[in-house]
């Protein structure tokens, strides 16, 4: 029994006529007339009444034809889906997010995608950008998404944003009211600021000492929203980019002060993955998770 057989009996039973399956087929009448008699030989009974004016069922035939026509449904279904997949409209995506990127941008992207694309599951792993990269060396995800490179020769990394650091404030601290700071002010005040062995207080090290600056740590935490509440109770001041602060800033919870003059690089946010060919799934989230950061937070 195969698809070409159960698909031939469907096409006589709708037609009502061997000679009009074989014209819808485009093949020979007795190919239409082989196929369902190698069709019932294999079911070890007759499923069609042959006569000169119709097609009927016997009750095997009626037995089977909902079986016949789920399998038909079934492969029809089967192609619309691997269709979909190579379109990027369905599938499972399984993606990595640097810890503070996971609560201030992904929920934005995430909102729109789904809505855009409801036929696609996404796994999502929380984690550090060393661990990261490991995940993806490991296949075990496909994208990262990441404020940081780490110069592996395995993976590229899609620069997707970038703006400068600034100086997180809040609205009642006397920075504020200022248009910018120097990095020698930011020194004398208590940082909030994340704890170390992270990259990003790897940097602020390194800036600070090519500065000849000394700093004092007020609070060390990975947490960003600890941090958010941490400057808006005016308890310190916090370096980082816009984008995570995007809705305090909007709400004017927290301030930004630029830092003048400025010795930090971009903060940037990449999407990370292996050296290969992305599938088209891969591709259409990187766009999208591209273009929705770019119109959703360089816009405030």
């Amino acid at each position: 029994m195969n698809l070409e057989q159960i698909n031939t009996f469907l096409q006589v039973y709708q037609l009502q006529s061997f000679k009009e399956a074989s014209y819808q087929m485009y093949l020979p009448q007795p190919t239409i007339s082989q196929r369902i008699i190698q069709l019932e030989k294999e079911l070890g009974k007759t499923l069609l009444i042959r006569s000169k004016r119709n097609i009927t069922l016997t009750e095997e035939g009626r037995a089977f034809l909902p079986y016949a026509q789920y399998i038909q449904g079934a492969l029809l279904e089967g192609k619309e889906a691997v269709n979909k997949v190579e379109q990027g409209k369905t599938g499972k995506l399984s993606i990595g997010c640097n810890t503070p990127l996971t609560s201030s941008v992904l929920p934005y992207i995430l909102d729109t995608f789904s809505e855009k694309y409801p036929k696609v599951s996404i796994d999502i792993d929380t984690s550090s950008t060393p661990l990261l990269v490991r995940l993806i060396r490991q296949r075990e995800i496909q994208l990262a998404i990441t404020p940081h490179t780490n110069g592996d020769s395995g993976l590229i990394y899609q620069d997707v944003f970038s703006e400068p650091y600034c100086l997180i404030v809040s609205p009642t601290h006397p920075f504020a009211k200022k248009g910018k700071v120097s990095l020698e002010e930011i020194s004398h005040e208590p940082l909030i600021i994340y704890r170390k062995n992270t990259l990003y207080r790897d940097m602020i090290d390194i800036i600070m000492v090519q500065e000849n600056l000394f700093y004092k740590a007020k609070f060390e935490t990975n947490n960003l929203q600890l941090i958010k509440h941490l400057i808006k109770k005016n308890a310190g001041i916090h370096i980082s980019g816009k984008i995570h602060m995007r809705d305090e800033i909007i709400n004017k919870e927290l301030v930004a002060v630029s830092i003048d003059p400025n010795p930090f690089a971009l903060s940037h946010i990449y999407v990370a993955r292996l050296i290969k060919k992305v599938n088209n799934l891969e591709e259409e989230f990187m766009k999208y998770f591209e273009t929705t950061l770019k119109e959703t937070f360089l816009s405030y």
